[in-house]
C-alpha cells in the first residue's frame, strides 16, 4: 500500500525527520549531498528534526522519519529513540544497508570496541516496535544522493510505480548476493547484464565468463542491498516459476 499525503492540507509542508542509530552516519551525509536538489522542493517540505541539521532536543510530530543505522539490542538510548519515533512519525523509511537489512552491523556480536555497551544489532525492519510502521527501504552503503532525491519526489508525488520496489524490499530476506542468486539467477531470470556487479560497493560480486552469470563472494558482502536494488529483473511483476 503506497502512503499518501492527500490527507494533509496543501498549504501545510510535509515534515521530515532524520534519525541516527548505530552506523557510520554515511547515509545522513548522503542526504546532505543532495541538498542542492532539495532546495527545489523546500516550499513543500520542512526539515523538522535532524541531529546534524537542527538543534532541537525534542522530537516534534513528523510525517516521515528517515532512519539510518541498525538497532542495538538492549541499548537503552536506542529503545527510547525508537519508541519516540513510533509515537511521533506517521511512517518510517529505513535508509541504507544497516537500517534496512543489517548491513555490516550484522557482524556485531556485542561487547566489542569501540562501543562495548552495544550488543548484537538488527535492522529496524525486524523490530517488533516498528512493525507496520516501516513502509519503505532505500538500499545502499550509503545510498546514492540522487536516488534519495528521486525517492523523496516520488513520495511527494505518490508515484506508485517508482515506490513499489522500495516497499517490496521491506520484506527482503537477505538483500545481498544471496537474493541475487536465489531470486534471480536460480530462477532463470538473470540476463547477465552485470548491473549487480557495478552496483556492489565492496566487489563481492564478480562476473563468470564461463557461465555468463554473477558469482557471489559472501566474505566481502556487507548486506547493503545495492545489488538487489540495481538488478532490473529483481522486481518484475510477472509470475515466479513454480515446480511441483
Amino acid at each position: 500500500m503506497i502512503y499518501s499525503f492527500n490527507e494533509f492540507d496543501e498549504d501545510i509542508k510535509v515534515k521530515l525527520g532524520f534519525f541516527h542509530l548505530s552506523s557510520c552516519s554515511g547515509c545522513q551525509i548522503a542526504f546532505l549531498d543532495m541538498f542542492d536538489e532539495l532546495t527545489e522542493i523546500l516550499d513543500t517540505v520542512e526539515i523538522a528534526y535532524s541531529n546534524l541539521l537542527t538543534n532541537k532536543k525534542e522530537i516534534p510530530k513528523i510525517n516521515v522519519a528517515f532512519v539510518e543505522g541498525s538497532f542495538s539490542i538492549g541499548f537503552e538510548p536506542h529503545i527510547k529513540l525508537v519508541r519516540e519515533i513510533k509515537e511521533k512519525a506517521d511512517i518510517v523509511v529505513a535508509v541504507g544497508g544497516c537500517a534496512a537489512f543489517g548491513g555490516i552491523r550484522r557482524l556485531n556480536v556485542g561487547a566489542q570496541a569501540p562501543q562495548p555497551s552495544h550488543q548484537a544489532s538488527i535492522p529496524i525492519t525486524e523490530l517488533g516496535m516498528l512493525k507496520g510502521k516501516v513502509k519503505y527501504v532505500i538500499p545502499g552503503c550509503p545510498p546514492n544522493p540522487y536516488l534519495l532525491y528521486r525517492f523523496l519526489l516520488a513520495l511527494l508525488e505518490i508515484d506508485e510505480d517508482f515506490l513499489q520496489p522500495f516497499e517490496h524490499m521491506v520484506f527482503s530476506t537477505f538483500a545481498s548476493g544471496y537474493d541475487i542468486l536465489t531470486e534471480v539467477v536460480n530462477k532463470g531470470l538473470c540476463t547477465g547484464c552485470g548491473t549487480c556487479i557495478c552496483a556492489c560497493p565492496t566487489k563481492a560480486i564478480e562476473f563468470s565468463r564461463k557461465t555468463q552469470r554473477p558469482i557471489f563472494n559472501r566474505t566481502l558482502c556487507v548486506g547493503c542491498g545495492s545489488c538487489l536494488a540495481g538488478c532490473p529483473q529483481s522486481f518484475k511483476p510477472y509470475p515466479q516459476p513454480v515446480y511441483e
